[in-house]
């Protein structure tokens, strides 16, 4: 049998110049990392090419390209916020004469553009398409463009080969279990990546993946991991004795299903990322997210939710056509009723390949802007009540507040004086014991800061008596502390960020449309 050739392949995730708070970032240097978790599509990806391929992942957040070593071929994910890298890099190694292959959410919706810096694209999803592209680079035979009017069959997954990356600088891994979303919120992509016929995989072909990942801590990827309840409670069925911490996304009505939530929390849950979007009900209906019902689910289903000992990350979006800017104080005084700590806030962008991209796109209300600003924090769009500025500037100092040391405080009084938190997570190693609780201490007991002492005093006297395990009380010190960090070094910047802005800022759309 004839030897086939080996080809080098290099597989990156580009730098991101803007990193928003929620990504975490120091959250992972305070364990010694350098990201939490890397995008699952880079050893997915790895894990569908063929033997005779010598593969190397980089992450450009976690590791440096090399400069000397000149691959066969490159696989390059893009999003909105990297694509100025993506192309840097394609342009580059093209000049060299490697072959150059885009794929991810950016490139799939901008092809024609994307075109000028790469040699092919896979469009959607990997499964079967990256297989045809490599069989005809071998051939040199490459198509520009491999994309499927179907939908890859999501039953089985091959490994994710997690061997090939440097999992001691990341804190968790992805999984994913399942594949498309029935609902089409015109601000997402979701749907038009990957359909909205739901795809499951065979639960013992997810436990197999857990049980081989290199890490404890895992984060399923999933854009809701409980819309099939039946599906989700055979899954926590099967993973509760793998002893495993996990978080996961899901929508609000999570809330509503008592067994489903006792399940997950004896499975290893300890936190929930719900997109609740916006409290305004005419900017839900704006968006087509007609699910979120917020004057009826909402508040109960949060309460329900915390009685089982597990914390939701909040996503929210200020931008809508119906908003001005007393979203904000509305998002603040809400999180503070509810007592949710972590809230992800964000401004309305418009990723290439959604309706409210192309909407914006015909109204001539895309703001002319780089697009690496599209990361959350930065204005990218002609907003109908209210000038970039002053969106980025009540957005700025909406986040201070949500992070403060006395809103942290009050919060963590009320969410967990009545015992919820009991539960232990997963274990942490004898040596990061140590650092983390050197940074506690530093942070929190050597600070002239009354704030931050009044908050360890009393998540310390919940620990004593028994209300809060330690871990899941450490853990709220140091998520405030990082979230806290982030946004401090993003306030060093504000007169550099301001500028940026100010650049491209006009008034709002209703009054520009007005005058012009």
């Amino acid at each position: 049998m004839k030897t086939k050739k080996k080809y080098t392949l290099y597989l990156i995730s580009p730098h991101q110049k803007y990193i928003n708070y929620p990504a975490h970032v120091e959250l992972a240097r305070m364990f010694g990392k350098k990201r939490l978790m890397i995008p699952l599509a880079l050893p997915t990806v790895a894990g569908l090419t063929p033997d005779h391929y010598d593969i190397h992942i980089f992450d450009e957040d976690i590791e440096t390209l090399p400069v000397q070593k000149k691959p066969d071929i490159v696989g390059i994910t893009t999003l909105a916020a990297t694509i100025s890298r993506a192309y840097e890099l394609a342009d580059r190694y093209r000049s060299e004469g490697v072959k150059v292959v885009f794929g991810g959410p950016y490139a799939s919706f901008m092809t024609e553009e994307a075109l000028h810096h790469a040699d092919s694209i896979v469009v959607g999803e990997a499964e079967g398409l990256w297989e045809e592209c490599l069989q005809d680079f071998e051939k040199g035979e490459m198509k520009s463009v491999y994309r499927s009017d179907e939908c890859a069959v999501y039953k089985q997954q091959k490994p994710p080969r997690w061997d090939l990356i440097k999992t001691r600088k990341i804190f968790q891994v992805a999984i994913q279990t399942s594949r498309g979303c029935p609902f089409n919120c015109d601000f997402c992509l979701v749907s038009k990546m990957f359909g909205r016929k739901m795809r499951y995989r065979e639960i013992a072909n997810v436990v197999e993946e857990i049980k081989a990942a290199p890490s404890r801590y895992i984060f399923f990827v999933d854009d809701n991991l409980t819309i099939n309840k039946k599906y989700a409670k055979e899954l926590m069925r099967a993973i509760i004795p793998l002893g495993i911490s996990w978080g996961c996304m899901c929508s609000i009505d999570v809330g509503t299903d008592d067994e489903l939530l006792s399940l997950m929390a004896e499975a290893g849950c300890f936190n929930i990322l719900i997109g609740f979007e916006s409290l305004n009900p005419a900017s839900l209906d704006e968006t087509n997210k007609l699910h979120n019902k917020a004057a009826t689910i909402y508040e109960p289903a949060i309460r329900k939710i915390h009685s089982y000992g597990i914390h939701i990350n909040a996503s929210f979006v200020v931008g809508f056509d119906n908003d001005t800017l007393q979203e904000f104080d509305n998002i603040y005084d809400f999180s503070m009723r509810t007592n949710m700590p972590s809230v992800n806030l964000h401004l309305l962008a418009a990723p290439p390949g959604s309706e409210i991209h192309k909407k914006y796109r015909l109204e001539g209300r895309l703001a002319d802007c780089k697009p690496e600003f599209g990361s959350g924090h930065f204005p990218t769009l002609h907003y109908m009540n209210m000038s970039q500025i002053d969106l980025f500037d009540q957005y700025m100092k909406t986040i201070g507040r949500l992070y403060s040391f006395e809103t942290a405080r009050i919060k963590a009084e009320n969410l967990f004086s009545g015992g919820a938190f009991i539960r232990k997570g997963g274990d942490i190693p004898a040596y990061l014991k140590v650092r983390l609780s050197w940074i506690i201490f530093k942070e929190f007991i050597l600070t002239i800061n009354p704030e931050r002492r009044r908050l360890f005093g009393f998540i310390f006297k919940l620990i004593r008596t028994k209300k809060i395990a330690i871990d899941k009380g450490f853990s709220y010190l140091l998520s405030m502390l990082s979230s806290h960090r982030q946004i401090e070094k993003h306030k060093e910047h504000m007169q550099e960020y301001r500028k940026m802005v100010m650049e491209y800022s006009t008034d709002p759309w209703n009054t520009h449309q007005k005058t012009s």
